[in-house]
């Protein structure tokens, strides 16, 4: 059972950071390429939305990432955990972008990307921020 920590600052510009984090996590880990491209997106968008709506773009405050690759049911699970130190969002509350009323909107496919490659596990309000727990399948 493997873990992985990273705190980034609140800011746009962490995405680099984020990017070569989680290539040298994937090589350590034997992940293919097709699935260190969805976790990149998974985990950029669920970055991007704690910098966006839990801390509404404050580079004053973090957001903590923490990933456990275990064994699970005969097969692989990566447990990825995202957290910012702001108000966060309701995910749940979310509407569906591929419906009529979104369709033309320029935000909201995000979550939807999310939920395309990794299970929401659990999100959790606290006085310390808002976490989303993920779970995805490495092959």
């Amino acid at each position: 059972m493997a873990a992985y920590n990273l705190l980034l600052a609140s800011s746009y510009d962490e995405c680099q950071k984020l990017h070569d984090f989680l290539a040298v996590m994937a090589d350590r880990e034997g992940f293919s390429e097709a699935f260190l491209q969805e976790l990149e997106l998974v985990v950029k968008e669920a970055f991007v939305n704690a910098i966006k709506h839990g801390n509404s773009g404050n580079e004053a405050m973090t957001v903590d990432l923490r990933f456990q690759h275990v064994s699970e049911n005969g097969g692989r699970a990566l447990f990825v955990e995202v957290a910012d130190s702001g108000s966060g969002f309701a995910i749940h509350d979310i509407g569906d972008p591929t419906s009529s009323p979104f369709l033309m909107k320029s935000s909201g496919r995000g979550v939807f990307l999310m939920r395309s490659f990794a299970e929401i596990m659990d999100q959790r309000q606290d006085e310390q921020g808002c976490r989303l727990k993920l779970r995805m399948r490495p092959f």
